[in-house]
């Protein structure tokens, strides 16, 4: 495989990646979260590895390199499109998450002034 297939072929593998998360965001599977995560962060320095080798290669070859720009920067748009969109799924997943930890406190102190309240009253013929 040469260089700029290499590279795309990162690219893809970052992408599907990038799909995992939201899915793991999605099913709250946050072991995969962490996996997608760190394999992102091992495909990103790949990627910019292989950006510079096959920038060189295009240099040498006289290849168009605007035009070869474009198709990166369309790969790196989807990605960062992705990447977005994955972290406003995880920004509404923790907000939900701090609602719900909001509620669980309150019911916590609802709960705790009704023993202060009923302290050591039997309630309902159950002792105290």
């Amino acid at each position: 495989m040469n260089t700029e297939a290499e590279l795309l072929h990162a690219y893809r593998e970052w992408r599907r990646l990038a799909q995992a998360e939201a899915k793991a965001i999605q099913t709250r599977n946050w072991s995969l979260l962490s996996d997608c995560h760190l394999a992102i962060q091992d495909y990103q320095s790949l990627v910019s590895r292989l950006t510079e080798e096959v920038r060189s290669e295009w240099r040498l070859a006289g290849c168009n390199l605007a035009e070869k720009e474009q198709n990166l920067r369309v790969l790196v748009s989807d990605l960062l499109e992705l990447t977005r969109q994955n972290h406003g799924r995880m920004q509404s997943t923790l907000a939900r998450t701090r609602d719900k930890l909001d509620q669980l406190g309150e019911a916590g102190k609802n709960l705790r002034r009704l023993r202060r309240v009923y302290g050591g009253v039997a309630m309902c013929g159950h002792p105290a």
